[in-house]
């Protein structure tokens, strides 16, 4: 497995030329980081975030202090450490000379946490650099359909395409083989998200295909559970969705 972190030139470099595998208590803190979020359990990420605070500066160490900091912002309300952290995530700069594909992985995490951050100048150009290192990326369009969402609000219109982009995100996902593998992330989501927007549209039995591909992705994922339950009460109750 391998990393790329958005560190100085030197730091990334020597660390892609030692090809270190990261350490068993790295990957431990990494799945700690997943667990939080998947289970919607902040406070999970922010113990990791500490551990991860007291593994020194490498690039894998760093690439997973932004990638904690993403998460724990992505499930809200969170102080200002982990502003500052998202922040940084979001201004950080990906060394040049890098593997593409590695590359891109790197530029993608920068334009997520710029678009978590409300940074839109920042996901765009960081966006633009991932599209040139790795065009074939799904968490690229991923990122994309974020920003169309946040754009679209209520306009039935709007939320057309945005599904659109997703059942195409979801489509590349499938055929998609990853440069790294931990973190991964995003297949998961874009299949639930879709979903949502299936039962806005009474697509029932859409919607629940998608959610339970999620789960096969990523059992326990409580967003995806709460959303099968939501649909699941709303048939009990006899209510169209």
């Amino acid at each position: 497995m391998r990393f790329i972190r958005g560190l100085p030139v030197a730091l990334a470099t020597a660390a892609l030329a030692a090809e270190a595998a990261p350490s068993p208590e790295l990957l431990d803190l990494a799945a700690r980081v997943h667990y939080g979020y998947y289970h919607a359990e902040p406070r999970t990420i922010e113990a990791a975030i500490t551990a991860l605070d007291r593994l020194g500066d490498s690039p894998e160490v760093f690439y997973y202090r932004d990638f904690a900091a993403l998460r724990r912002a992505q499930l809200g309300a969170a102080d200002r450490s982990v502003s500052a952290r998202l922040g940084s995530c979001a201004q950080r700069n990906v060394p040049t000379g890098l593997d593409k594909r590695f590359a891109a992985e790197a530029w993608v995490l920068v334009a997520a946490c710029a678009h978590v951050a409300g940074d839109d100048g920042r996901r765009e150009r960081a966006l633009v650099l991932a599209r040139e290192r790795d065009d074939d990326n799904p968490r690229i369009a991923l990122v994309e359909a974020w920003a169309m969402m946040r754009e679209a609000g209520t306009d039935p219109a709007q939320r057309d395409a945005v599904a659109a982009k997703l059942e195409a995100v979801a489509e590349a996902f499938d055929a998609w083989t990853p440069s790294i593998d931990d973190p991964d992330w995003g297949h998961a989501e874009s299949l639930t998200t879709l979903a949502g927007f299936a039962l806005e549209r009474g697509q029932v039995r859409t919607a629940r295909d998608l959610i339970e591909r999620a789960l096969l992705l990523v059992p326990d994922y409580r967003v995806a559970l709460d959303l099968r339950g939501e649909m699941q009460n709303a048939r009990a109750g006899g209510r169209s969705l």
